[in-house]
């Protein structure tokens, strides 16, 4: 039988070491700092990223992409232009590369890092021009040397979301844009599922941002003009260990879910938040 061993660890966005328990779930206790506000699971998985690179959710997603899906693409990288003076663009945990081969396909520079095994399979097959085999904390690339970087639904899993962003400001380039996505622990959705919401999977998601903990951390690694949008009410429930999924409670919400969706995107409680932020001049 294997032994499972465990690490505890400080707030990665303040340093604080005094935090409280939310809830455990399935062995892992999810706890919220009592400095700055954030969540994350403590302690957790030593071998958290050999996971990542082994297993984990880095290779998960679409085995093709839907006409309306390359559309969605071709839509953000749009608004992307303003920021292109080096064409250089970086996806940290570019997955299977949708949106690297778009990207690439509107004449940018790509740039992917990415640990995980079977990610990396994909990555090879499509022209990524800088493939680095390298975990986000630690990536090397020149500083000042892109124009955009993308993370997308990957820094709830990092073992340092901190040093990542420090990194991706550094190879930024001054004036230079971060788009990301997250989940979002303030959401309603959360709060209508409470510890069985599906986005709570310890051996994976460790990191669990709200809007005020996700622009704290940008702030402190020096990038200003941050914008947060949130979208979608989420009613799904899961559990990981074993993976199933539970009876909805809650299915009088159903008929309502379009009008909810529409509703929240005006809010700042969507289960996804979009942010997108600036490095300085």
């Amino acid at each position: 039988m294997t032994r499972v061993e465990w690490v505890t660890i400080s707030c990665d966005v303040c340093g604080s070491a005094d935090h409280r328990l939310l809830f455990v779930k399935e062995g892992f206790r999810h706890v919220r700092c009592e400095t700055c506000g954030m969540v994350f699971v403590n302690p957790r998985l030593a071998g958290h990223l050999d996971f990542q690179a082994s297993s984990g959710t880095g290779s998960m997603g679409d085995d093709s992409l839907s006409p309306p899906q390359r559309q969605r693409l071709r839509k953000e990288l749009s608004s992307m232009e303003p920021f292109r003076r080096l064409n250089r663009i970086m996806e940290v945990g570019a997955g299977r590369g949708w949106f690297l081969l778009e990207a690439s396909r509107a004449g940018w520079e790509t740039w992917a890092v990415e640990i995980n095994s079977s990610a990396l399979d994909y990555l090879r097959k499509i022209p990524v021009n800088n493939l680095v085999v390298e975990p986000a904390e630690e990536f090397h690339a020149p500083a000042a040397s892109v124009d955009v970087v993308r993370m997308w639904d990957v820094i709830e899993h990092l073992e340092s979301p901190r040093r990542a962003v420090a990194h991706i400001h550094r190879v930024l380039r001054p004036g230079g844009l971060l788009r990301l996505a997250t989940t979002n622990f303030a959401s309603l959705s959360r709060k209508v599922n409470g510890p069985e919401w599906v986005y709570l999977n310890g051996s994976d998601h460790i990191f669990l941002f709200e809007p005020d903990t996700i622009r704290k951390l940008l702030a402190d690694a020096g990038f200003w003009d941050v914008k947060i949008r949130t979208r979608s009410f989420n009613l799904r429930r899961k559990l990981y260990h074993p993976e199933h999924e539970p009876a909805l409670r809650w299915s009088l919400w159903r008929p309502f879910r379009k009008l909810i969706d529409e509703t929240i995107r005006l809010t700042s409680f969507g289960h996804q938040m979009i942010v997108t932020a600036v490095k300085p001049e």
